[in-house]
């Protein structure tokens, strides 16, 4: 089984209520112990060779795109290889992501083929989920450009579909195995491949065409192993002496037009040249340059090419630097607590005279776009916990639309850069949905109110979730709002929560939800404020007969000493105005009468 999440770990202050300064110093040290066990990722990879292969990916770019992930893998990984169609064909049994064994991988590339009938999707799940290393990231690697296909007969294939969903998905989720999926065409079942992939904690991602594909292999890589890497900036990169091996990943604006390298003595570098120069290795297929250089000179490169946003400079090296271990899929509204820290021959580097002129940060991003950047310290200031300590707290509250984003790294120094960059996929909706009720008073029936809470149990692990928060009830606008607090224990799929009384006063829920997910991880997620209108005091009935007994001089918002004024003052004016008209009435009556006569 995979280790503790490393978020299991984590505690600090909830928005708005400080937790005693002695728990966080507890809550670090507690850190220090589960930082030291980094869990290896373990990646099963299931490459689809059925014969539609031939229409969909007629240059058979699989090869170049299996390559790449096996170039890219950390020493630290597992890595295994599976060919499916009509049956399934274990290629590289589970090893270590050494340079034997990536040697192997290319090998094995080159083999992919598109000459089987069938496309039998659960039979190559079940084989690649079999054996798993112990203690390691379990991750399956899923590529296909059809269905559950395993029979000419439709009915067969629903059947085995539908027993891949409600029996063997389960199965997965349960032993904590993620399956990330890559959709090759139009023609594949993308709706299958997304949800065996949120079933199980895994990124979906389209290709919709072969060209695609190595770009979709690197959000999966970023997303399952990720390692150590160096910021670039206009296609450079600083290599410092503890690097003991570049991997340069540069993509091409026309596949015939190869990159090429500017090492930091001026020289030029090209895939011609590299083939005469020790520890280098180069390889120019799929429309990118992928070039490995043992023990590069230090100094400062450059990319002679396209300043492609997926252009990558990873490293080995002995200065590492750590981040907080990211969900792979992740719920609108989650709050995430972490740090980020560097390790020298894995210990924690801590030293004042190197940490305090480290410029740190970390951003969100989408493609080319950055949704949030934070800068981040190791002095004590917000958001860091405790300064000195060599780690760079922050904290995330991630409420973006669904879609594949990056969390980004860095951190600086004048003699050395490092990068982290981690993929997850953010979910279309929170597992857990509150609905607001109101119904005004109708006849015998008395106003009400009441909220009810709906959970996914699919998602949350049921009856290890709870809700809770506080209402907040504006009796009166001058006022300070009373607080009312809530502790309800998910144990249902739909549940109510009782509203505040009375019922006349407007109220605002304020809640978060903290529990486990079916997948084993721990989830806290901070809930929209939820608003509750004031309903109107409740009306007297038709079958009661209405009271006679006089008003008090304010009830109903009526002033009935002002109305008896106002009466006062109006009856004799109303009194001279009748007996103005009158008399003009007389006097016009006498005009009338004289001219008549006359």
């Amino acid at each position: 089984m995979p280790a503790p999440h490393p978020s299991s770990c984590l505690s600090r202050r909830v928005t708005g209520h400080l937790r005693p300064h002695w728990l966080l110093l507890v809550c670090t040290l507690f850190w220090l112990g589960c930082a030291r066990a980094e869990t290896p990722p373990e990646l099963h990879v299931l490459i689809d060779v059925s014969g539609s292969m031939k229409h969909t990916d007629p240059q058979n770019l699989r090869q170049p795109a299996l390559r790449l992930l096996g170039d890219l893998l950390p020493p630290s990984a597992w890595v295994g290889v599976w060919f499916f169609g009509d049956k399934v064909t274990a290629m590289l049994p589970p090893k270590p992501a050494d340079a034997a064994s990536k040697a192997r991988l290319r090998a094995i590339a080159n083999r992919i083929r598109s000459n089987e009938p069938f496309t039998d999707i659960p039979h190559a799940l079940s084989d690649a989920a079999a054996k798993w290393q112990t203690g390691t990231d379990r991750n399956i690697l899923l590529l296909s450009d059809g269905m559950v296909d395993i029979s000419p007969d439709p009915a067969i294939n629903a059947r085995a579909q539908q027993a891949l969903l409600d029996t063997l998905i389960p199965k997965l989720r349960a032993e904590r195995i993620r399956v990330h999926t890559i959709a090759l065409s139009k023609e594949a079942d993308s709706q299958l491949l997304a949800k065996i992939a949120a079933d199980t904690g895994g990124i979906f991602v389209a290709a919709e065409s072969a060209d695609q594909l190595q770009r979709a292999f690197l959000k999966i890589f970023e997303a399952a192993a990720p390692r150590d890497g160096l910021p670039l900036k206009d296609n450079k990169f600083l290599v410092d002496p503890s690097v003991k091996e570049l991997t340069i990943l540069a993509f091409r604006d026309q596949a015939n037009q190869p990159n090429r390298l500017k090492r930091p003595d001026g020289q030029i570098i090209g895939i011609e040249q590299s083939r005469q120069l020790p520890g280098w290795r180069w390889d120019d297929s799929g429309g990118r340059d992928l070039i490995t250089i043992e023990n590069p000179p230090p100094g400062q490169w450059q990319i002679i090419g396209a300043k492609d946003p997926d252009n990558r400079a990873l490293i080995l090296t002995d200065l590492k630097l750590r981040l907080t271990e990211l969900p792979t899929r992740i719920y609108p509204g989650e709050v995430i607590d972490g740090n980020l820290h560097l390790t020298n021959h894995d210990q924690i580097v801590s030293q004042p005279a190197l940490t305090q002129v480290i410029k740190a940060e970390l951003q969100e991003t989408r493609g080319n776009e950055v949704i949030q950047a934070i800068p981040l310290n190791d002095q004590g200031a917000d958001p860091d916990i405790i300064g000195g300590d060599g780690r760079f707290n922050y904290r995330l509250h991630l409420i973006d639309p669904v879609g594949i984003y990056s969390l980004v790294a860095t951190a600086k120094s004048p003699t050395f850069q490092r990068d982290w960059r981690q993929n997850f996929a953010m979910a279309p909706q929170a597992p857990i949905q509150l609905t607001a009720h109101s119904q005004a008073a109708q006849g015998t029936v008395p106003a009400s109110r009441s909220v009810t809470v709906t959970q996914d149990p699919t998602v949350i692990e049921p009856g290890k979730a709870s809700l809770t928060g506080e209402w907040l009830c504006q009796n009166s606008p001058n006022h300070t709002p009373a607080k009312i607090p809530i502790n309800l224990v998910l144990s249902q799929t739909i549940q109510t929560l009782p509203a505040p009384t009375p019922n006349d006063v407007p109220c605002t829920l304020q809640a978060e939800l903290q529990g486990t997910l079916t997948t084993g991880r721990s989830i806290r997620l901070e809930l929209p404020p939820l608003n509750l209108v004031a309903l109107a005091a409740e009306q007297t009935t038709a079958t009661t007969a209405p009271s006679r007994s006089p008003l008090p001089a304010t009830q109903g918002g009526i002033q009935w000493w002002g109305v008896l004024i106002a009466n006062l003052i109006a009856l004799p004016l109303l009194g001279l105005s009748i007996w103005l008209w009158r008399r003009r009435a007389r006097r016009t009556i006498q005009l009338l009468i004289l001219e008549a006569k006359t």
